[in-house]
């Protein structure tokens, strides 16, 4: 330099382009928040959302997403004595990276029914083919009408993907991607702590 002084920048590199940031993780978040802002409950139909927040924690800053995910809990009630003939809980987390959703099938441990488990990092597309033969199984068993409790399971999947009215059909497509967004990069932080809701990297001992 000119003055003799140091110069001030590390590197006399180019310097690096900025990463443009993956926008479906701003349209996952924006799902995701507005499916919590509805509640479906109303007459044999349960609904209770639930919203998972967290801030994961590496190195003295909060890193994104700030968002972990959501549990949108079904629950199919009888006409009667209304208690439930059946459970369906779709629990929504960016740490299930499955190609498809999982479907667990087990018995509610307090009143016996089927309880079904959807787990994927979004809301399925489409009720999974295991989920629905088993309510169809359920309802020749009780001799019940639960072809409306899929169609109100089969709209809030419809619905979670729909854009705000009115819009253009053409941009719809944006809101179905058909694969997780990659992880933030932030350099030198571990992938589990970008995602793992629970997990602060610990200091290694020298």
């Amino acid at each position: 330099m000119l003055t003799g002084l140091p110069s001030p920048f590390t590197s006399l590199a180019p310097i690096a382009p900025v990463r443009v940031p993956d926008i479906r993780l701003d349209v996952w978040a924006y799902r995701l928040l507005r499916s919590l802002q509805v509640n479906r409950s109303g007459g044999r139909l349960v609904h209770q959302p639930y919203y998972r927040p967290f801030s994961s924690i590496s190195q003295g800053y909060t890193s994104p997403p700030f968002l972990s995910g959501a549990d949108h809990y079904f629950k199919w009630c009888d006409s009667d004595h209304q208690y439930p003939l059946a459970v369906v809980n779709f629990s929504i987390n960016p740490l299930y990276h499955f190609t498809s959703p999982r479907v667990i099938v087990t018995n509610h441990l307090l009143f016996g029914c089927p309880s079904i488990q959807i787990l994927y990092w979004d809301c399925p597309q489409y009720l999974p083919i295991a989920a629905v033969e088993l309510l169809f199984e359920q309802e020749e068993a009780l001799s019940q009408n639960s072809v409306s409790f899929l169609n109100y399971l089969e709209e809030f999947c419809t619905s979670y993907y729909s854009p705000i009215s009115p819009y253009n059909p053409s941009f719809s497509v944006s809101l179905c991607p058909d694969q997780p967004p990659s992880p933030p990069n932030i350099p030198n932080t571990p992938f589990f702590a970008i995602y793992n809701p629970n997990t602060i990297p610990l200091v290694q001992q020298q």
